[in-house]
């Protein structure tokens, strides 16, 4: 074999390689990482509810199964959908954990009907309501959500400072909301494991194709050939 790397070139596909072949471990690692989460989840989800004594004294963490709080107060309208995929309003009000006011969904007004929903999980029949409810992440904004309209009672995305001020909450807690269960929550199963997987085979194709295009590149340049050189 016959090789003589392009200084400048070399210099260069290094560090693509090396960020191309981490990417496709590091997804493959979340993936792992994400199914022991599911896992984790899928055996919480079964357990009991935690009374909410005991979830103050564990500290109010994501992915938690919790009774139900008490919310109370002001009830302002979240666009979304529920668990059956009806768009609507999804109804909070504000529930005092842990010393800290919360966020927890307390119905659902679809569309269709527009008239308030019942206390119970988007989507599932009263008798499989009642026992618990999940901690998720704040929701962040996307790209393209609408503004929020307060006046109307209108919201689009979780904006802390304005739900605040119209739940009469001023250290509401901007880090978790409390909805009812109705299976894995979206947090968990936005982004499966089979995704992680495949945008690790993406990055490793593209890491595969790159070495073959560095190869190519310098075979025709005459700098590499295989096999016993020429005398």
């Amino acid at each position: 074999m016959y090789f003589r790397p392009l200084p400048v070139l070399t210099l260069l596909a290094i560090p693509i390689m090396a960020a191309l072949v981490a990417l496709g471990v590091w997804q493959a690692q979340r993936a792992g990482w994400k199914a022991d989460l599911i896992k984790t989840f899928e055996q919480t989800a079964t357990a009991p509810p935690l009374s909410l004594a005991a979830v103050c004294g564990a500290g109010l963490t994501e992915g938690q199964v919790i009774s139900p709080p008490t919310p109370s107060g002001p009830t302002l309208r979240m666009f979304g959908h529920d668990a059956a995929g009806t768009a609507g309003w999804r109804e909070f009000q504000v529930a005092d954990l842990c010393g800290r006011p919360v966020l927890v969904e307390s119905g659902f007004e679809a569309l269709e009907i527009g008239g308030p929903g019942a206390f119970l999980p988007p989507g599932m029949k009263p008798e499989a309501i009642v026992d618990r409810f999940i901690v998720e992440p704040w929701p962040e904004k996307s790209f393209m959500t609408a503004a929020n309209s307060p006046a109307r009672n209108e919201w689009h995305w979780f904006d802390a400072a304005a739900l605040s001020q119209a739940a009469g909450a001023p250290d509401l807690d901007g880090r978790f909301i409390v909805t009812p269960y109705s299976g894995t929550p979206a947090f968990l199963s936005r982004t499966p494991p089979e995704t992680h997987i495949g945008y690790a085979v993406t990055w490793f194709g593209m890491a595969a194709a790159f070495a073959v295009i560095y190869a190519v590149f310098h075979a025709r340049a005459g700098r590499l050939r295989f096999g016993k050189a020429k005398t």
